[in-house]
């Protein structure tokens, strides 16, 4: 591919991700894409056969930046704890690396049915839910922490949501790795009295 063709395709995600995050899919048109991106509707279509595959590609992508985050901070080695809380603070810091992908995904999950092409984005979710489980099936086989996989990655990505939610909506500064640390140690420790 040539550069330029390649800076355009660049361009033209980068326009469709900041308009679906703002407008939704329903409310970015396909004009407005090609303006934000500086391109024509004929390059538009060279690249993406519909305003549908923009969003599917822009979904997929998403959904590969996630997973490569999280698979970067799993080859980390040391103790279950530490690297479980490597995990956790880099699949936060995701929101900070790159705000506008995280509100793109979440306003096209949350957006109503017709208002935007259909993506199984829970398929995703169960793939991420999977990850996390092998995380804790590792720390299971190796005697740190005990409990069921799937029941902690669920828990741990709930907790990660609240905080992910939090700063996006407040602004506050919930997305630190004193915070990682406080989940995985609530998690491995419990919050009962002893």
């Amino acid at each position: 591919m040539k550069k330029d063709s390649r800076h355009g395709r660049e361009a033209i995600l980068s326009a469709a991700m900041r308009l679906f995050a703002e407008k939704g899919y329903a409310g970015a048109s396909t004009r407005e894409i090609c303006e934000v991106a500086g391109i024509t509707k004929p390059v538009l279509y060279y690249h993406f056969r519909s305003k549908e595959h923009l969003y599917q590609e822009l979904m997929i992508d998403s959904f590969g930046q996630f997973h490569k985050v999280l698979l970067r901070a799993s080859k980390v080695r040391g103790p279950f704890r530490q690297r479980l809380t490597r995990v956790v603070y880099d699949d936060l810091k995701s929101t900070l690396d790159d705000p506008v992908r995280v509100q793109f995904v979440f306003r096209m999950i949350f957006s109503p049915e017709g208002q935007r092409p259909y993506f199984n984005a829970l398929e995703n979710m169960e793939s991420q839910r999977e990850f996390f489980a092998g995380i804790f099936r590792e720390g299971i086989l190796a005697g740190e922490v005990d409990g069921d996989p799937r029941q902690l990655a669920t828990f741990l990505m709930g907790m990660n949501l609240v905080l992910v939610l939090e700063h996006l909506f407040t602004g506050r500064p919930t997305l630190t790795r004193r915070n990682a640390e406080k989940i995985v140690g609530i998690l491995l420790e419990g919050c009962c009295a002893k």
